[in-house]
């Protein structure tokens, strides 16, 4: 399949996943249940895409306990910010989520007015990254779920060498582009629907947030989470 072809059946599914989990009422539950299964979507056919690599002999070279990528600059959307928002209400104490938002605005300060380029160099531990896991593993933006390497090489070479075109890491093209579309899909119809959406660092957009004190339901009645 081309990677037109890619784009346009993934965006579909993205837009009708949300339809069909929306379009009777944007509600907490509905909008949280509709997340959840756009999540289940994508790990469904990284699953099958993995299993695929593995028989072709390029296996993943992801790992538990490997965590590379979670010191570099990811971004994520509102309806990612406020999904991670209501798993840590419901899975951490206020102490913890005191500690990850504490986490977050010290990030926050490293980037803080400096052009992409510049920020996306920067190598610094995600807020939710505890002893080389994720504490909300469950609930993690769809750009942690589709980045996956080939090769640990080449992710610790990133790591080492921020910005260097030499030290890219060996990423699979296809979860990237597949579940980047089904994301935008979700978000078009997100939009159409009256909903704003800002895409951010993980940390700026979830401290942000916090600190704010911007709520799911505060979203759905017309609040933002930029």
């Amino acid at each position: 399949m081309e990677s037109k072809e890619i784009k346009r059946v993934f965006y579909r599914d993205g837009y009708r996943l949300a339809h069909e989990h929306l379009d009777q009422g944007i509600t907490v539950s509905n909008l949280k249940m509709a997340i959840a299964q756009l999540y289940q979507a994508v790990d469904d056919l990284l699953e099958s895409f993995l299993e695929r690599s593995c028989k072709d002999g390029i296996p993943a070279d992801c790992k538990e306990g490997c965590s590379w990528c979670c010191f570099q600059e990811v971004f994520a959307v509102s309806h990612e910010f406020l999904y991670l928002q209501e798993y840590a209400k419901q899975n951490f104490s206020e102490e913890v989520r005191e500690h990850i938002l504490a986490r977050a605005q010290e990030k926050v300060m490293l980037s803080m007015n400096k052009p992409l380029e510049e920020q996306l160099k920067i190598r610094s531990a995600c807020p939710f990254l505890n002893e080389g896991s994720c504490v909300a593993y469950e609930a993690r933006p769809m750009a942690c779920r589709i980045y996956l390497s080939s090769s640990l090489r080449s992710c610790k070479r990133d790591y080492d060498l921020p910005g260097n075109q030499k030290s890219i890491p060996d990423l699979f093209e296809f979860p990237l582009l597949a579940g980047r579309m089904l994301n935008e899909g979700f978000v078009a119809y997100l939009k159409q629907s009256g909903l704003p959406s800002s895409e951010l660092p993980i940390e700026q957009g979830y401290s942000s947030m916090i600190t704010l004190g911007q709520t799911m339901e505060d979203w759905i009645g017309g609040g933002s989470t930029s």
